[in-house]
């Protein structure tokens, strides 16, 4: 008795000092809802003041989560702070301030509002029979299944999807070998699927962090107006990779029907759930004043709180449940929210502070053909990345300076050549998210799983887009 009594004393004690950890935790997502309900508000007004309100609102955020933020985010955000703090003070206008605020707060909103859907999703049922399922194809079909999950996954999931997809892929490959040579040929061959899909979702997903980010820099363009550049793009860039699966060594295994009795009904419903957010953002930014960014952040947490429904929840499970699921999970993304927010932000108040005339003159004088510099622009976004120099920043910056500087570039190239740089980066740079999950995944070194794996493959892709950018200039 004595020892229960002392153990159950004890409990409260232990416990006593995650309560601040609690409200801190209660505080950080209050300040991520609070702030994409001001951004939400501009989108829908084209108030921008409201941007400078979610400013103020998420700034709190490097005060309560600062141990859990990067030393790296840290650093950008201070360099944005004081890039804007002397374009304000040498008399930036204003205006121009707002809206490189209102484009950036996008970014966690957009973050924020997938956390809902991730939160739906990231364990249900459905998700986990098809994930199960393309990892458990035999050699000959599992390319495609895995590069097609791994680009569904990307991009209702994002990071995490690629995490889940990933680690349910390497446990798989573990079990169909004790050959450490056959194992390293499969393991490779898999990642290589995976990560083609995922970093396919670049070229072209309306819902992505890249598209929302470089798309609005152009006037009278909007991603309607991209979407068939980048669809195929996509579809390049993942033939391209199955192609050199193909090429490469292929150990025979074992093959072996596989039985998951309504995984394609599931599929289909993934696909619905896509599509459907889609469509619904589409049909209100046809039908109302709210543009696309704006029906986005409607469209996701609704389909989020519908997918649940469909899931016939069990009593307690339900739109309560998730509700407070996704709020707790807030806080989770904080770095990689606050890393969004900072590169995106230093990039667009880049765009007002660099003298883009020096540009516009140098691209006189030069006369070079378009193609130049949409290879410019590849070379440069894949160059710094490799030196931890964030595609965010760079591509950023090389839109919005090509645009400000009105270089004869058609809109789309000059878009496709950004995202062509910031995919590459993603499959090979030691610095990126998916490089370094993958890395201690396989535990294999970061050069190993990027510039080694995936060298040859990132080489053919910019190559092919050099020859389109070469023929599209000679037909301008």
């Amino acid at each position: 008795m004595e020892n229960e009594k002392t153990s159950g004393s004890a409990l409260p004690h232990r416990d006593a000092p995650k309560a601040p950890d609690s409200v801190r935790v209660s505080m950080q997502a209050w300040v991520f809802l609070l702030a994409a309900l001001a951004t939400l508000a501009d989108r829908i007004t084209g108030v921008h003041d409201f941007s400078l309100v979610s400013l103020a609102i998420i700034s709190v955020t490097f005060i309560l989560s600062w141990r859990r933020i990067s030393r790296l985010t840290l650093i950008i955000a201070a360099v944005g702070l004081v890039t804007t703090i002397g374009f304000l003070a040498t008399g930036g206008d204003i205006e121009a301030f707002k809206l490189a605020a209102s484009r950036a707060l996008f970014l966690p909103a957009l973050l924020t509002a997938m956390v809902v859907l991730q939160s739906a999703t990231k364990r249900s049922a459905p998700v986990m029979r098809v994930a199960a399922y393309v990892v458990d194809q035999p050699p000959g079909r599992r390319f495609g299944m895995l590069a097609f999950a791994g680009h569904l996954f990307g991009i209702l999931l994002n990071i995490g999807g690629y995490r889940l997809l990933l680690g349910l892929a390497v446990d798989h490959c573990q079990r169909m070998t004790q050959d450490a040579r056959v194992r390293l040929i499969q393991t490779r061959r898999i990642q290589g699927a995976i990560i083609a899909g995922f970093g396919a979702t670049i070229l072209w997903s309306p819902i992505g962090v890249a598209i929302n980010l470089i798309v609005p820099l152009i006037d009278d363009f909007d991603w309607f107006d991209y979407a068939p550049y980048g669809v195929m793009a996509t579809i390049g860039f993942i033939g391209l990779q199955f192609f050199l699966d193909r090429l490469g060594p292929r150990p025979k295994g074992r093959s072996y029907p596989v039985k998951a009795p309504g995984v394609w009904i599931d599929i289909l419903r993934l696909l619905g759930l896509l599509v459907g957010i889609m469509a619904v953002s589409m049909l209100v930014d046809y039908v109302s004043d709210i543009p696309l960014q704006g029906s986005l952040l409607i469209a996701i947490p609704t389909a989020a709180i519908l997918w649940r429904l469909s899931e016939r929840p069990a009593k307690g499970a339900g739109v309560g449940s998730l509700m407070h699921t996704a709020f707790r999970s807030l806080t989770d993304p904080v770095n990689e929210i606050c890393l969004i927010l900072a590169s995106g932000f230093l990039g667009l108040i880049l765009i007002e502070v660099v003298p883009t005339q020096h540009l516009e003159s140098l691209v006189a004088t030069l006369a070079l053909p378009t193609f130049a510099y949409a290879i410019f622009i590849v070379v440069v976004i894949f160059g710094l990345s490799m030196v931890a120099i964030s595609p965010m920043i760079t591509g950023t910056l090389l839109v919005g300076a090509f645009v400000e500087a009105n270089v004869a570039m058609p809109a789309p190239m000059l878009i496709l050549a950004t995202l062509t740089g910031w995919s590459a980066s993603m499959v090979i740079s030691p610095v990126t998210a998916t490089v370094a999950i993958t890395s201690a995944e396989l535990k294999q070194p970061a050069s190993v799983v990027g510039l080694k794996w995936n060298g040859l493959f990132v080489l053919c892709f910019v190559a092919l887009l050099f020859a389109i950018f070469a023929g599209w200039t000679l037909i301008l």
